[in-house]
């Protein structure tokens, strides 16, 4: 779950005022309540922020924005012809950047890293809780958060290819030279904390952003 403004008071130069004093109070208390109810979640609390999807020069760049729901796969064609795809798994989606005439082929499957921490394409709600699923994470969960950064490029599949960790690293380069895009989670519902269990989404709104070389 996001990470909230810490209520305690912080350094300054001078005492706090009480109208900052009571919305820190407010914060906390936010928090608190979504955790226990498992209400949605805006991500503008969270440390992540949503960068602006813009084209560059020499460079192309298009943007979605999406909702799904538990269980749920999502599609989306830009005008382009890039497939954005959400595949559902037991606590959230897996990301996947298709393209027109290739729908079964994961453009993005050289996305870093792919051992040890979970991949930025890995979409399950339990990186947002604690370790023992009775909190948000507040750093002890090592996971992506809000933010996921992916590569992609339609040469993935004909002349590059994931061969686990021996992957060279000038074909995740060439990836990364040809197509970058994030996807921003802008609200979120999660299973309800039960001490043990793994957090689910329930419900997830986002952002995407795809850019590729023009022409």
């Amino acid at each position: 779950m996001p990470r909230f403004a810490d209520p305690r008071p912080m350094s300054t130069k001078g005492p706090l005022s009480p109208s900052r004093c009571a919305r820190q109070a407010l914060v906390a208390i936010v928090a608190v309540t979504a955790v226990a109810v498992g209400t949605a979640v805006p991500s503008a609390a969270a440390s992540d922020t949503r960068p602006r999807c813009e084209a560059e020069p020499g460079r192309r760049a298009e943007s979605i924005r999406g909702d799904v729901t538990r269980g749920r796969a999502f599609n989306h064609m830009t005008a382009a012809g890039w497939i954005v795809r959400l595949m559902p798994g037991p606590e959230g989606w897996f990301l996947q950047i298709t393209t027109r005439g290739r729908e079964d082929d994961d453009l993005s499957r050289l996305t870093p890293p792919w051992h040890f921490v979970p991949n930025a394409r890995e979409i399950e709600g339990w990186h947002f809780r604690n370790a023992d699923n009775t909190g948000p994470n507040e750093g002890s969960v090592n996971a992506p958060q809000e933010l996921r950064d992916f590569i992609f490029s339609p040469a993935v599949g004909r002349d590059l290819e994931y061969n686990g960790s021996a992957t060279r690293p000038d074909d995740v380069e060439k990836v990364r030279s040809f197509g970058r895009g994030w996807l921003f989670i802008d609200s979120y519902r999660l299973t309800p904390p039960r001490k043990g269990e793994r957090a689910a989404f329930e419900r997830l709104e986002f952002s995407a952003c795809l850019t590729w070389p023009a022409g």
